[in-house]
């Protein structure tokens, strides 16, 4: 079955069509699923090297 998912993050909007997996039952169910299907990665951007503060910016780039 095809989803739309709409997710906010620190002000971004991100919207995809995506095939779950059977019919949902809850929407709890459903988030249990995209945290599945998602990779976090963090960083201590404070006390990284210089050369591991990269941001990632939409629309602009990647910058320094």
């Amino acid at each position: 079955m095809k989803i739309a998912v709409e997710i906010t993050i620190f002000g971004h909007r991100f919207t995809e069509v995506v095939d779950y997996p059977g019919t949902p039952g809850s929407q709890a169910e459903v988030i249990r699923w995209l945290m599945s299907q998602t990779e976090f990665r963090w960083v201590d951007y404070e006390h990284s090297r210089k050369e591991d503060k990269l941001l990632f910016h939409l629309d602009e780039g990647v910058s320094h």
